[in-house]
């Protein structure tokens, strides 16, 4: 099948649905909160696993009747996205045990004739066994922690399996535009609209949204780049804090390929220049820093500059840093050739067999404190690599091993995903 499946994630309130959503887009779009019924929207979200691309959907929670009057509206939004589902997470309280309400769902689900994969959140909780829950009629359930990604590849694995047995295969690569779409970004009066200006040029054309999105804003068109949503890049703000919420709130970055954030050359990196470039990385785009206004800097100041750079940005030591001056034009070319270059890594897929041969290096240079079974590319934008091993393996190690990936295949301005599985429990 072409067509990309729909996955719906259903349950009763506050088992934990928006929190998982989260966990499996990997990046806070839906609400989370612990009062019950904070998500009445359905959200939908594209995301690949095992070369498998399919969307995943966020439903409000289930009430029963005399918990909500609005619970009857809900139960026909909810099942309106059940029915259009190919596939349905019935997520249920691993803390809380079985509810009367869990079985009154899970009949209802039942009734409806859609595949269900079971669920049972909050699995980090001790003395708590999810085998209770194949009561439920829906076989052995998936253990999770959605706060902490336990379990959630292992539920990824799941879900792609069953899909397949549906008949969807691996989905064929979307055409990309030869233009790169960016977003620049960084605090006031660093120069962003004179950088942006100067990507510009004199070609310059105004576009309507870009194909398959809804959005309001006017992009910025050149020969080889889409800047996005470039409105309010002039605006005015208060302070530092109403700045941050706006570049939060901003949905640019949800449409680029790459964020290039500003820094002005003549200052102290502030802690805002870095929240902004974790945005960068929590979206799971590409980065490129451009340290502005460097035609102000002598040679001594440009000497001291990359080394303080580097030692402030060591969290994102792999993104490209560039001297610019938007009004020289010193370094507006290479920008161009970085964030173009950033994109394509961001796309660039590893065969796992190149994988294992590396892995295997790796293992030499620094033995894994653990058995590897499995180590493969699962989805790219941002490359995201999924580990089965015998036990957990510490972060000390991931680091290692993100830094040999890059030694191998770069993927510069890229940030480096791992999703960690444990070895499926055999049967019988």
């Amino acid at each position: 099948m072409t067509k990309i499946p729909l996955v719906a994630i259903v349950g009763r309130v506050n088992v934990g649905k928006s929190t998982l959503f989260n966990r499996i887009i990997g990046k806070p779009l839906a609400l989370v909160d612990e009062r019950p019924g904070l998500t009445r929207d359905r959200l939908r979200k594209r995301v690949e696993w095992e070369d498998l691309s399919f969307e995943i959907m966020d439903t409000g929670g289930l009430f029963s009747p005399d918990e909500d009057q609005l619970s009857e509206y809900l139960r026909r939004n909810i099942e309106k996205g059940v029915e259009e589902a190919d596939l349905v997470i019935f997520l249920v309280d691993l803390k809380k045990g079985i509810t009367p309400y869990d079985m009154e769902i899970a009949e209802w689900l039942r009734k409806k004739g859609k595949k269900v994969i079971l669920a049972a959140n909050k699995a980090d909780v001790k003395d708590k066994d999810a085998l209770e829950f194949t009561a439920l009629g829906f076989g052995e359930p998936v253990a999770l922690s959605s706060a902490h990604g336990i379990g959630v590849p292992e539920l990824l694995d799941r879900v792609v399996e069953e899909l397949r047995r549906q008949g969807y295969r691996s989905t064929p690569k979307a055409e990309r535009t030869n233009k790169t779409r960016i977003s620049i970004l960084g605090r006031p009066n660093v120069g962003k609209s004179s950088l942006l200006n100067a990507l510009v040029g004199k070609e310059v054309a105004l576009t309507s949204p870009i194909p398959g999105t809804t959005r309001d804003s006017v992009d910025v068109e050149t020969e080889d780049l889409i800047i996005i949503d470039t409105a309010g890049i002039k605006r005015k703000y208060k302070d530092e804090i109403e700045y941050y919420a706006h570049i939060r709130s901003r949905r640019s970055l949800r449409y680029a390929e790459v964020g290039i954030v500003v820094i002005d050359a003549t200052d102290e990196i502030t802690r805002l220049d870095k929240k902004i470039i974790n945005l960068v990385i929590e979206e799971g785009r590409g980065l490129v820093v451009a340290l502005n206004k460097v035609d102000l800097l002598d040679k001594e100041e440009r000497k001291e500059l990359l080394p303080y750079v580097s030692n402030e940005l060591a969290f994102v030591h792999f993104a490209p840093k560039v001297f610019t001056s938007a009004r020289t034009g010193e370094g507006i070319e290479l920008l161009r050739e970085m964030a173009k270059k950033v994109r394509d890594e961001g796309y660039k897929r590893v065969q796992e067999g190149d994988l294992l041969n590396a892995l295997e290096k790796a293992a030499n240079r620094l033995a894994p404190p653990t058995e590897i079974y499995s180590f493969k590319q699962v989805a790219s934008k941002p490359p995201t690599f999924k580990i089965v091993s015998k036990r957990e393996i510490p972060a000390h190690y991931l680091r290692f091993l993100e830094r040999f990936i890059r030694e191998k295949f770069d993927f510069l301005g890229n940030p480096i995903v791992f999703r960690q599985v444990r070895p499926r429990r055999k049967k019988g």
